[in-house]
């Protein structure tokens, strides 16, 4: 086997691994409440891939959402409250229309990104150390203003490609395929990259 085929067969082999954590993740979220534990599964595996210590793919998915399944629960249903909250507010904003509206419109749109820029944090840190709630869920609030630009980045990886799934009927279409046999194991791998850099700080 040449070099070239070497590195045809790792990038099908990655390719399969994708895959198959994507089924995954999207199987083990199905119940709603288990978003956060699935997700922190997925961060697990992929925050080793980007550091190059591979293991078994599926062991390591399940060992790590067994691991972490009760905090990480508890995570997303407070995630998914406050994010109900702020949502319900925008809707609100709207009603009130004018120039206050606006403004207030505009403010819980902007709270609503730093929420999304922490839930990434927040399940990402819980994946790779071992913290309370209540310290994970601080250390991802420092990380997000902290560390802004990649808290930018990793909005514009994730939020880009949820946006991009909707621009039109042919993307969203595309979409629906990409995100359910890729999309949640590519973003998450892109955010890991990204992380890496990140969590470096806590790794000297």
């Amino acid at each position: 086997m040449n070099w070239t085929d070497n590195v045809v067969t790792r990038g099908l082999g990655k390719v399969a691994d994708f895959m198959i954590l994507n089924v995954l993740w999207i199987i083990c979220s199905i119940p709603i409440v288990t978003i956060g534990a699935a997700t922190t599964a997925m961060y697990s595996v992929m925050l080793r891939l980007v550091k190059d210590e591979e293991g078994y793919i599926v062991k390591g998915f399940f060992k790590a959402f067994k691991e972490n399944f009760k905090q990480s629960t508890i995570m997303w249903l407070i995630y998914m409250v406050v994010g109900t909250i702020i949502f319900v507010d925008i809707n609100f904003a709207r009603v009130i229309g004018g120039q206050k509206g606006i403004f207030l419109q505009m403010f819980f749109l902007v709270l609503s990104a730093v929420l999304f820029g922490m839930g990434i944090y927040i399940f990402s840190l819980q994946a790779r150390y071992v913290n309370s709630i209540k310290l994970t869920i601080k250390n991802a609030a420092l990380l997000t203003i902290g560390r802004l630009p990649y808290t930018v980045l990793l909005i514009v990886v994730s939020g880009g490609a949820i946006l991009l799934t909707f621009l039109t009927v042919e993307t969203l279409a595309f979409g629906i395929l990409f995100w359910l046999f890729l999309g949640v194991s590519v973003v998450c791998w892109l955010n890991s990259l990204i992380l890496h850099r990140v969590f470096a700080i806590f790794d000297k």
